[in-house]
C-alpha cells in the first residue's frame, strides 16, 4: 500500500479547480419531485444519504459515478452517475479516529507513523483510477498524500484483514496506515468498470467534525438551507474540497 507520496499542507480544505453548482443547476423531475439518490431499498446511516442525496440534487457529483465512505460504520456505498446505488460494502480503514492528518504526519514514511496518526482523512474528493508503484490497479482518492481505494491483499496478513473486513464491529475495520481496502470482487465489479475512464467523486465522511462543516452540504427538503446554499456557492468561487 502507497502512503505518502509529497510534502504538502493537508487538512479539511484543499485546493481544487472544481465549477460550483448554484441552486438553479439543482436537479427537479419534471414531476417536480425533489431529485434524489436512489438507494434501492438498501439501508444506510442517515449521513450516507444525506450526502448522496446532497450530490445528486445539487449536482455536486457533476454527473459522474461517486462513492459514499461511512467511517463510522465501516462501509461504502458507490453510485453510478445518476446517483443509483450500485453496491454497499465493508471496507478496512486508518487505524488512527480523525478527519485530517496530524501535524508532521505527511512528512513522515508511513512505517515510521503511530497507529493513533494513521487516518483516513474526511473531505470531498475527484478520484481517478491508475497504477501503483507495484502495478495494481487503485482508484487514487488523495494521490499527493497516498490515499487511495485498492484490493485487500491476496493473502493474509499478520493484522487479521480478512477476517477483520468480515466482522460486524466497525472496530475491527480500523487497521489501515490510511487507505481504504475492499474485497476484490467490489473492486473488480464495481470500482473498476464505472471509475477507470473519468472517475468520480468521493466523499469520505467525517467522523469527528460536523457533516455539514465539510461538505457544505444542505438537507434537500428544506427549500430556504438550499437557496441560502446555492446563493452562497454562486458567489463563492471555486468550491475547492472539503
Amino acid at each position: 500500500m502507497k502512503r505518502l507520496l509529497s510534502s504538502i499542507a493537508t487538512g479539511l480544505v484543499l485546493a481544487a479547480s472544481l465549477t460550483p453548482f448554484s441552486f438553479a443547476s439543482q436537479n427537479v423531475s419534471p414531476s417536480g419531485a425533489v431529485a434524489r439518490a436512489d438507494l434501492r431499498g438498501d439501508s444506510v446511516s442517515p449521513e450516507v444519504r444525506h450526502i448522496a442525496d446532497w450530490a445528486v440534487h445539487s449536482g455536486d457529483h457533476r454527473r459522474l459515478p461517486f462513492i459514499v465512505v461511512d467511517k463510522v460504520n465501516a462501509r461504502i456505498s458507490a453510485f453510478d452517475n445518476t446517483g443509483r446505488l450500485i453496491r454497499s460494502t465493508p471496507v478496512l480503514l486508518g487505524m488512527g479516529i480523525g478527519d485530517s492528518f496530524p501535524p508532521g504526519v505527511v512528512n513522515m514514511d508511513m512505517y515510521e507513523t503511530q497507529p493513533w496518526q494513521r487516518v483516513t482523512p474526511a473531505g470531498r474528493y475527484h478520484a481517478e483510477e491508475d497504477r501503483n508503484t507495484h502495478g495494481e490497479r487503485v482508484l487514487w482518492v488523495d494521490y499527493d498524500n497516498g490515499i487511495a481505494i485498492h484490493k485487500l491483499p491476496a493473502k493474509k496478513t499478520k493484522q487479521r484483514r480478512h477476517e477483520r473486513i468480515r466482522s460486524a464491529d466497525p472496530a475491527d475495520h480500523r487497521i489501515t496506515y490510511g487507505c481504504i481496502n475492499v474485497l476484490p470482487a467490489f473492486y473488480d465489479q464495481v470500482v473498476h468498470p464505472n471509475f477507470r475512464g473519468k472517475g468520480g467523486m468521493v466523499y469520505v465522511l467525517p467522523e469527528k467534525t460536523p457533516l455539514k462543516a465539510v461538505f457544505r452540504s444542505y438537507d434537500v427538503d428544506a427549500p430556504l438551507a438550499r437557496t441560502q446554499w446555492g446563493a452562497g456557492q454562486a458567489s463563492a468561487g471555486a468550491t475547492g474540497r472539503f
